[in-house]
């Protein structure tokens, strides 16, 4: 994928970001990248490793697909803490937004519906890596809806009902 300086992209982890600069560090290309978060810390990206790295915002026939998508997302509950805790991390570095999907029904799920019938417990870990699947998608999914941020959650959850 190509990208240009001041493009708009998702990091896997930062979320919305922009590239900043390109520059060159002992002889391979980087993309500079800057988070939206506010931290402004510089991320360096090599040019030609940008996959599950850094993708750009999605259009919004891709944000409706999505939506569908996450309509079929089912409760799963893993209660080994560990094996959900790997499994919840591996969803939110792999900077698929599909995995990002997944893991914000899940925090729709447990945090404020609870719909798979028992008492769910989720340690603070666990609700941080939800909490930050949920705004780095949601951010995302503003851009694409072309929507205010803070209207987002209503969106969706009206959506996927």
């Amino acid at each position: 994928m190509e990208y240009k300086v001041g493009e708009r992209v998702v990091h896997s982890r930062e979320g919305l970001s922009t590239i900043k600069d390109m520059t060159s560090i002992s002889g391979n290309e980087y993309f500079v990248v800057v988070s939206d978060k506010g931290d402004r810390e510089n991320i360096y990206v090599l040019k030609n490793r940008t996959e599950n790295i850094i993708r750009p915002i999605m259009s919004l026939e891709e944000a409706n697909e999505l939506i569908n998508y996450m309509k079929s997302v089912e409760a799963e509950f893993i209660s080994n803490t560990k094996q959900r805790r790997d499994q919840y991390r591996k969803r939110l570095l792999s900077g698929m937004v599909k995995d990002l999907a997944y893991l914000t029904k899940q925090l729709y799920f447990f945090n404020y519906y609870n719909s798979i019938g028992q008492v769910v417990k989720l340690g603070p870990t666990d609700l941080q890596m939800l909490k930050d699947a949920e705004r780095v998608l949601y951010d995302e999914l503003a851009i694409s809806f072309g929507i205010d941020r803070d209207s987002v959650s209503q969106k969706v959850e009206s959506l996927i009902k």
